[in-house]
């Protein structure tokens, strides 16, 4: 970006009188090309004003409706904890549809797990390339890649690491777990109500060419031109200043300093650049801490320790384990409560048999 050109943002926006600044970032020095491929979300205008006509619609429709109070701030990155995962960069390819739906579902397995430090690192290569193919040049929308993460599931980023240029589906890559579904939020109060209660969600917004210099503050579009869409995702908002925050996918060299210390985040008004009024919100549900589908013994393991921290308080429940699962010592008298749990380990153990001599042993050691 040239001085001119960034100058004549800092001067729409002190005449505006706005609160963000501009700067030259690592987005902004880019070519007009180069910012065009970082700009992946596909949406045609029959679907922008299908979209601007059903949030007005829903908004019109939940006014008339009792509104439960949700707070006046969320900050997911601040919550008890920070339940946002760091900032990727998805570099020269218009992969963001895939970085702004694994981020939003990274934060909410934290969420779900009640664990901020679950670390859970997804692969945006594999839905990426397994779910849209070569389309670095061409983009995505967000129906399908929810779906595939609900279908298919997802892979670690470990198995399938991302790179910025169109790669073959990886073959052999197995996903680690599948979200649960997914629903489009319309409402703005029902968006702020999901995003208090749920976590961050995966939304879309309009690019004009001064976002390309966002360093801080609360965005408002001041000049240049639509330079196209892009999806992100959304992981709080604010009452009092009237914007949402923003999980970006364009790397540390651009953007707000989050409360981790590291660029990459924005705040941006409500009302502006579509992002209330043109696309909807999407909420993505996950009924459960996710357990890898790859390895359907985990779970079973899971439950056999949790059985076996029971068995060291309980002697009836020890007993009644020894007697009927490993065939060691006589008949205790055991209650229905403790053959649900009998039966319920017998169970696991049939699906999973290598775990039961490991089972046995520690239960005879208690």
């Amino acid at each position: 970006m040239t001085t001119e050109s960034l100058k004549t943002i800092q001067n729409a926006i002190a005449k505006e009188g706005l609160d963000w600044q501009a700067a030259a970032t690592s987005v902004s020095q880019l070519s007009a090309e180069q910012q065009q491929e970082m700009l992946g979300l596909r949406i045609d205008k029959a679907e922008l004003e299908a979209t601007e006509k059903a949030i007005k619609a829903a908004t019109a429709l939940r006014a008339l409706q009792a509104e439960a109070g949700f707070p006046l701030a969320i900050d997911w990155r601040n919550n008890g904890g920070n339940w946002v995962t760091s900032i990727k960069d998805q570099g020269g390819c218009g992969s963001c549809v895939a970085h702004g739906t694994l981020a939003t579902i990274e934060a909410r397995a934290n969420i779900v797990c009640q664990n901020p430090n679950l670390d859970l690192d997804l692969s945006e290569s594999h839905l990426f390339y397994c779910g849209c193919g070569n389309c670095c040049g061409n983009g995505w929308n967000f129906a399908p890649a929810l779906d595939f993460c609900k279908n298919t599931g997802v892979a670690r980023e470990a198995d399938f690491p991302y790179v910025d240029s169109n790669q073959p589906c990886k073959p052999g890559v197995a996903p680690i777990f599948k979200i649960d579904g997914w629903t489009q939020v319309l409402a703005l109060a029902d968006r702020k109500n999901l995003l208090a209660a749920r976590g961050p969600m995966v939304a879309g917004m309009a690019v004009y060419q001064d976002f390309f210099s966002y360093a801080g503050g609360v965005y408002k579009h001041v000049s240049g031109s639509l330079a196209g869409y892009h999806a992100i995702s959304v992981v709080g908002y604010n009452e009092t200043g009237k914007y949402w925050i923003c999980k970006n996918s364009w790397g540390t060299g651009w953007g707000e300093l989050g409360p981790d210390g590291s660029r990459g985040w924005f705040r941006i008004a409500y009302g502006d650049s579509g992002l209330d009024t043109q696309f909807a919100f999407y909420d993505v549900q996950l009924n459960q801490c996710p357990v890898p589908v790859e390895d359907p013994c985990l779970k079973h393991r899971i439950y056999l320790t949790s059985v076996l921290r029971a068995a060291q308080t309980n002697r009836t429940l020890r007993a009644c384990l020894l007697f009927h699962v490993c065939r060691v010592g006589r008949a205790p008298l055991c209650s229905r409560a403790v053959m649900a749990v009998v039966s319920r380990v017998q169970a696991a153990l049939k699906v999973c048999p290598q775990f039961r001599l490991a089972f046995c042993r520690a239960l005879q050691s208690i």
